[in-house]
């Protein structure tokens, strides 16, 4: 029973990550914000072009996340999703914001395009930070708890 409550706690704290980073990119996509100037700037296959990298960089590090915990249940090495967390994350992010500068046709992260990213930079940082955090107290909560019943 323990485990279920576990997986159950880190699933959320996953979830609720998903969904902060679901409405960064809704609050992105606003009439008054950034986007819109990309939307009137862009052709309309660029924006769809900046709009896809965008909600990939953002809604990435949590359902990176989501992915990992599950699929290292599942493998016999389960381990090797646990390290390859952060530079799947930092790839596709990065990747990600590439796609989204291409498509703006600016040079570096220092226009709109990197305003727009800054909170898919943040959740590329706390999600496998909460992530380990939170694998960490499992792992302490199943050593402790696997003591007290001896």
């Amino acid at each position: 029973m323990q485990r279920q409550g576990t997986t159950r706690g880190i699933a959320l704290a996953v979830l609720v990550a998903a969904a902060v980073a679901g409405s960064l990119v809704v609050l992105g996509v606003r009439p008054d914000s950034i986007a819109s100037h990309y939307r009137d700037t862009l052709s309309s296959a660029g924006f769809v072009v900046w709009l896809s990298g965008l909600m990939v960089a953002t809604l990435c590090p949590p359902l990176v996340a989501i992915a990992c915990r599950f699929g290292s249940k599942k493998m016999r090495h389960g381990w090797l999703l646990h390290i390859l967390l952060l530079p799947v994350t930092y790839a596709v992010v990065i990747g990600s914001v590439k796609v989204m500068l291409l498509a703006a046709n600016e040079p570096d992260r220092d226009s709109l395009t990197g305003w727009a990213t800054d909170p898919a930079a943040m959740l590329m940082l706390l999600c496998p930070l909460v992530y380990f955090v939170a694998l960490g107290f499992t792992k302490l909560r199943n050593r402790t708890g696997s003591a007290n019943v001896r």
